[in-house]
């Protein structure tokens, strides 16, 4: 690509060879999101990097982040019936492309046929608002490859799949391909006897095993993909899968401690 603007570029999971990026124009406006970049996986890299790079529509994709002007924060702030289903998150189409809006915070323009996304952010102070938004794109971006994403923590023996909210809004990938876990805490070999949990405020002390069939229908409702179509092919390939060598387990919601508890009391 190449372009006499100052663009500057952020790439997800250098090290493993993703072909998914960011693009910023102002070095102020970026700068103010470089924390949370960071935390989520996305290593800055030099524009010449990017220059070599031979694009591959179904495989690159690069989102340019701008802050919103007058007429994308109208957008973005406008109420209507599309949103409900995923809270403040809504996704629609337009002709070709799909909109996804987090309303009073930001607006994403992208095309399964197009490498360049587009993302007009309104707001950057809600953590948990940028969080979610980043989790959409790259779900987005890497669901034609079957890498899969929810919401949750990692633990010693796989990873506990939990609502958003209860998640505080921290995510994972799963690329069985490449046969890691993507977290936020860096990369991991998936165990040949990974084990998925579910937490229940009801059960008390032991943990129930789940069935083949109920792993499948909690993974595929739990996943950070959304769609007015559904999940897409790649990704049910990739939850049944992972159903086949995982066991998952129903524990006891009193006694798990989230990692993000231990790292508040250090």
């Amino acid at each position: 690509m190449s372009d006499d603007k100052k663009f500057s570029y952020y790439q997800f999971k250098k090290d493993l060879g993703y072909q998914v990026y960011l693009r910023f124009e102002d070095f102020e406006f970026e700068n103010g999101l470089v924390s949370t970049l960071e935390l989520m996986g996305f290593d800055k890299i030099e524009r010449d990097e990017v220059k070599s790079i031979s694009f591959q529509p179904q495989l690159t994709k690069v989102l340019k982040v701008t802050s919103a002007n007058a007429r994308v924060s109208k957008q973005i702030n406008r109420s209507d019936h599309s949103f409900g289903s995923y809270g403040p998150e809504s996704i629609s189409q337009m002709g070709n492309y799909s909109v996804y809006r987090y309303k009073n915070v930001g607006m994403m323009i992208l095309g399964d046929g197009n490498y360049l996304w587009e993302l007009g952010l309104r707001a950057t102070d809600n953590e948990s608002a940028l969080r979610v938004i980043l989790t959409r794109f790259l779900s987005f971006a890497l669901a034609g490859q079957g890498i899969v994403g929810f919401w949750g923590v990692p633990v010693d023996e796989g990873f506990v799949v939990m609502s958003p909210k209860e998640a505080s809004y921290e995510s994972f990938l799963v690329d069985l391909e490449k046969n890691v876990l993507i977290t936020y805490d860096g990369v991991v070999t998936l165990s040949s006897d990974l084990q998925i949990l579910r937490l229940d405020p009801i059960l008390r002390n032991e943990m129930k095993r789940m069935s083949k069939e109920e792993l499948l229908s909690f993974l595929t409702m739990n996943t950070t993909h959304i769609s007015y179509t559904g999940l897409e092919f790649a990704l049910r390939n990739t939850i049944l899968d992972l159903c086949q060598y995982a066991t998952g387990f129903i524990y006891p919601e009193k006694n798990f401690k989230p990692r993000f508890d231990d790292a508040e009391a250090s």
